[in-house]
């Protein structure tokens, strides 16, 4: 288990880390990937979803942009994270809470979304399980994971911190949570990573 799967030290490490985060994040995480998260979601005006692990609310602005704010739920286990995203989107109902213990009705939402989430999971399957369970029949889950980094030094470093699940085992736990109509699409290379992401969606049965 890498350093930050664990949700104590997660939650301990981002506090601090939240600082500097809106600095850092666009490194890593283009718009382009942004867009192209929201987009396989295939959301549209009315439709209520869910972000799982919203920290200062770089997906959530995008979601935000096509949907408004009214319909937008956004969940994060970090405060301190969470505290920034609510200042910038006042109307998008937050909550505290864990990805594998969502505190929501099963098929409450249109969609559930996720990007750079999943590798701080202990369990991403019982994740994405949760994340199927809120999503309506016919709703799109989406997850961004980041792929290793190229790097010999840089990677052993990443890994020791997070998961970096493959793309095989992304659409593993995706046909284990039930989910079908599976795609995925790898971005990058990007800076010093070898392909930076893997984002996959799959529609609730």
């Amino acid at each position: 288990m890498g350093i930050l799967e664990n949700k104590k030290r997660a939650r301990n490490f981002y506090r601090y880390f939240s600082k500097i985060y809106d600095g850092i994040n666009p490194i890593f995480y283009s718009d382009e990937m942004r867009e192209l998260v929201v987009d396989m979601a295939e959301v549209d005006s009315g439709c209520k979803v869910i972000e799982i692990g919203c920290g200062t609310g770089f997906t959530t602005g995008e979601i935000v942009s096509r949907l408004g704010e009214e319909t937008v739920t956004a969940v994060d286990l970090t405060p301190e994270q969470m505290a920034k995203a609510i200042a910038r989107f006042p109307s998008v109902n937050f909550i505290r809470g864990d990805a594998e213990n969502l505190p929501f009705k099963s098929d409450t939402f249109d969609a559930a979304i996720s990007a750079g989430s999943i590798e701080y999971w202990p369990n991403p399957l019982r994740g994405i399980e949760e994340m199927t369970r809120v999503t309506k029949s016919g709703g799109k889950v989406v997850i961004l994971a980041p792929r290793k980094p190229d790097n010999f030094a840089v990677r052993k470093f990443a890994e020791s911190i997070m998961l970096f699940p493959s793309t095989q085992q992304c659409v593993a736990w995706f046909v284990k949570a039930g989910l079908n109509d599976i795609r995925y699409v790898e971005k990058g290379p990007y800076f010093f990573w070898n392909k930076l992401v893997v984002i996959i969606s799959g529609k609730v049965p």
